[in-house]
C-alpha cells in the first residue's frame, strides 16, 4: 500500500517552512511521496485579487519540481466552489483506493481543528500528522488524544525544526522591498520576481498610455503604428497568459518601436550624443540602436522609470540569454503581433507562444537566424547567443 503525505494550503507564497514540514513527513514516516496541493478557493481566508490560484500553484510547481518525493496536484483547482479538506480526502480516497493518506496540519491548527467542516469525515480517510514547533509535547499529546477519541481519529505528532516564517510577513517584506531569501526557497524567488508577484506596480508617474498612443500615432509612420498598436495588445494577451502585471505589457508592448523612425544615421547620432554605448555589432548594424533610442525616449519623454519595461524595450530586437517574462513577451509579441503574415510556420509560432513561450522564443530566434543568414545579412552575436541559451533550456 502506498503511503501519501498531503499538504494543503494557499501556499501564497511556499515557504521555508512548508518545505521543512513535507521533508520531516517524508522521513520521518518514510511516505513514499507528499502531494503539495494549492487550495483553489479556501472557504477560511480571502486571497488578495493580485495573485491567482494559477499563479500559487505554479509557484508550488517551480519551487518543488526538483525536490525527489514532492509532488504537486491541481485536485483543488478545477472546483467552482469552496475547497473542503473532506471533499479533497473522500475524492482522493475513492481514486486511489490501494492508498494510505496522511493529512499534514501545524501545530497552530490544532485548536481549530473541531471546528473544521465534518473534521469527524477528514479522520475517516486520513491519518492527520501534526507538525509540532514547540517543546511541550505533553501538552500536545493531551490535545490530540482528546481529538482522536471524539473524532475516532489517528493523529500522529511530527517532530521537525521551527522555521519562523509566516506567508503574510513575506508578502509584506516584499511590498517593502525587503530581502526575503533567507525565508523561501531560490525557485519561489525566481517566480516570485520575474512575475511581480505582490508588488504595488505604481503607474501613476507614467505618461498616460493614451496620450503616449497619441503622440506615436504623429511619429510612426500609419503601419509602424499599427505595428505597435498590435504589439502592445498581444503583450497584454500574453501577459494574461503568463500572469505578468498587465500595465508593464502596455507600456513595454506600446514603447517597443519608440524610435523607429529615427534613420540608422540619427540613432548613431542619438546615441553618441546621449553618451549610449554602441557595440561593434550595432555599428554595423545601426537599426539595432533604436531599442536602446527607445528605452531612452520612454524614460525621459514619457516619464517611464520601471527597468523591467526599460529593459523589455531594449532587448525586443535580439533578446538576450535569461530574458526576464516580461523581455519574453514583448520579444515573441513583436513577431507574431496580428499584422505579421510573412514569417515561416508563424501560426504554429502564435500557438506555441501560449503553450510554452521559451520553445515560441527559440523557434522566433532559430528562424530569425535562418533567414538572415538566406540574405546574407549581419547576425548579432547577441542574437545567436540567445538562441543557444533558449534552445539549451528547452532540451534540459
Amino acid at each position: 500500500m502506498n503511503r501519501i503525505g498531503l499538504l494543503g494550503g494557499t501556499f501564497n507564497p511556499i515557504h521555508k517552512g512548508h518545505l521543512n514540514i513535507a521533508k520531516s513527513a517524508l522521513k520521518e514516516l518514510d511516505l513514499d511521496e507528499v502531494w503539495f496541493i494549492p487550495n483553489g478557493c479556501p472557504p477560511h481566508k480571502t486571497i488578495d485579487n493580485n495573485i491567482t490560484a494559477i499563479s500559487r500553484y505554479n509557484m508550488v510547481f517551480d519551487t518543488i519540481k526538483d525536490v525527489p518525493g514532492f509532488v504537486i496536484k491541481d485536485i483543488e483547482l478545477s472546483s467552482l466552489d469552496y475547497n473542503y479538506t473532506h471533499d479533497t480526502l473522500r475524492m482522493l480516497s475513492d481514486k486511489y483506493p490501494d492508498t494510505k493518506f496522511y493529512f499534514i496540519i501545524g501545530e497552530d491548527s490544532l485548536d481549530s481543528f473541531a471546528n473544521w467542516r465534518k473534521p469527524d469525515i477528514i479522520c475517516k480517510y486520513a491519518t492527520i500528522l501534526v507538525a509540532t514547533r514547540s517543546d511541550n509535547n505533553d501538552n500536545i499529546k493531551d490535545r490530540i488524544d482528546k481529538l482522536s477519541k471524539r473524532f475516532n481519529g489517528e493523529f500522529i505528532l511530527l517532530n521537525c525544526d521551527f522555521v519562523d516564517v509566516s506567508s503574510t510577513d513575506i508578502r509584506e517584506k516584499i511590498r517593502l522591498n525587503e530581502a526575503v531569501a533567507d525565508d523561501i526557497d531560490p525557485g519561489t524567488l525566481k517566480y516570485i520576481n520575474n512575475h511581480m508577484v505582490y508588488e504595488d506596480i505604481d503607474i501613476n508617474s507614467n505618461t498616460p498610455y493614451l496620450t503616449i498612443m497619441d503622440d506615436l500615432s504623429k511619429i510612426l509612420k500609419p503601419t509602424r503604428f499599427e505595428h505597435t498598436i498590435g504589439v502592445m495588445h498581444t503583450a497584454i494577451n500574453l501577459g494574461m497568459r503568463y500572469d505578468v502585471p498587465l500595465e508593464m505589457c502596455r507600456y513595454a508592448g506600446l514603447l517597443h518601436d519608440a524610435a523607429k523612425s529615427y534613420t540608422k544615421e540619427e540613432l548613431i547620432a542619438f546615441c553618441e550624443d546621449k553618451h549610449i554605448e554602441i557595440t561593434d555589432s550595432e555599428y554595423k548594424a545601426p537599426h539595432l540602436l533604436h531599442g536602446k533610442v527607445g528605452a531612452y525616449i520612454a524614460q525621459n519623454k514619457y516619464n517611464i522609470n520601471d527597468e523591467r519595461i526599460l529593459n523589455a524595450i531594449i532587448n525586443h530586437t535580439t533578446g538576450r540569454p535569461e530574458m526576464t517574462l516580461l523581455e519574453q513577451i514583448v520579444f515573441v509579441a513583436d513577431y507574431i503581433e496580428p499584422r505579421r503574415s510573412k514569417a515561416f510556420r508563424l501560426n504554429e509560432i502564435r500557438a506555441m507562444a501560449y503553450y510554452n513561450i521559451d520553445i515560441a522564443t527559440a523557434m522566433i530566434l532559430k528562424d530569425t537566424i535562418n533567414y538572415l543568414k538566406d540574405i546574407d545579412a549581419f547576425i548579432d552575436d547577441k542574437t545567436i547567443k540567445t538562441y543557444e541559451y533558449y534552445q539549451s533550456k528547452i532540451s534540459e
